[in-house]
């Protein structure tokens, strides 16, 4: 396999060579972004190949021409990722963005790399920075969305994916995230119900507690919405309504026992 993607780079070395040597001979400067162009290109195609320890090492053999080059640090960064080293990848984003980068690319990459690292509230901040750049950034807003999901911040979660849905009416994927953040949201209003009835003498309690049932109803609609797109997720929705349906009369009964 190492011989393949050497071939590989040698091949996109090559081919690049002769389609820059006539502007090198007239600009030697632009030797110095040519290496950055072609070393990209041939990290990014190692990168489709899934050769991601490859694609990390050309923009290092790159970098030795061309040092801090942000195009390189990214797709570097890129690799880093997908071998799981977050962390190092991090850093790579935080180099490119020091040189005056700060495209919303480079941000949201940023934002999911921290995002599997564990640093949601970090990654959340990396996709606020790129979504200012870019509003309608979708990598951004689906990582802002699962960071926001994973934190517990359900109502921050569903805002994120009706932006994601007002661009792709059509992604199920969204449609379920955003029922899932509704289900939570209903959860948490079944405890705030249940708390306002705990005591038995707190009946005024209980009443000054209105129950909204519309974000239970709302999460339905998300997964009918995703079921329509792709049927095959009806079985697996199901089962997710099934036990929040078991919740609500566990609920219900607690309720109960505690009026006597």
């Amino acid at each position: 396999m190492k011989i393949k993607w050497l071939l590989l780079i040698l091949g996109i070395l090559v081919v690049a060579g002769f389609s820059l040597s006539d502007r090198i001979a007239d600009d030697p400067e632009y030797l110095s972004s040519g290496v950055a162009d072609v070393g990209t290109m041939a990290a990014s195609t190692l990168i489709s190949f899934e050769q991601y320890e490859a694609a990390a090492a050309c923009a290092d053999f790159a970098s030795t021409v061309v040092p801090d080059n942000p195009g390189l640090l990214r797709v570097k960064g890129k690799a880093l990722s997908a071998q799981g080293k977050y962390d190092e990848a991090v850093v790579c984003y935080d180099m490119a963005l020091t040189t005056g980068e700060g495209d919303a690319t480079t941000l949201s990459e940023k934002g999911k790399a921290l995002m599997k690292a564990g640093d949601l509230e970090g990654a959340i901040a990396a996709c606020a920075d790129a979504l200012a750049r870019d509003p309608a950034d979708l990598p951004a807003l689906q990582t802002a969305g699962a960071s926001s999901l994973l934190l517990g911040q359900y109502d921050e979660a569903v805002g994120y994916y009706d932006r994601i849905l007002q661009a792709q009416p059509e992604n199920a994927a969204a449609w379920i995230k955003k029922g899932d953040a509704l289900l939570y949201i209903s959860l948490q209003e079944e405890e705030q119900m249940k708390e306002a009835f705990r005591d038995i003498g707190g009946a005024s309690g209980g009443s000054s507690f209105s129950p909204n049932p519309n974000a239970y109803m709302d999460a339905i609609e998300c997964f009918n919405h995703a079921i329509a797109l792709d049927p095959k997720t009806a079985p697996l929705l199901a089962t997710r309504l099934v036990a929040r349906s078991e919740l609500t009369v566990q609920t219900c009964e607690d309720i109960v026992k505690n009026l006597g």
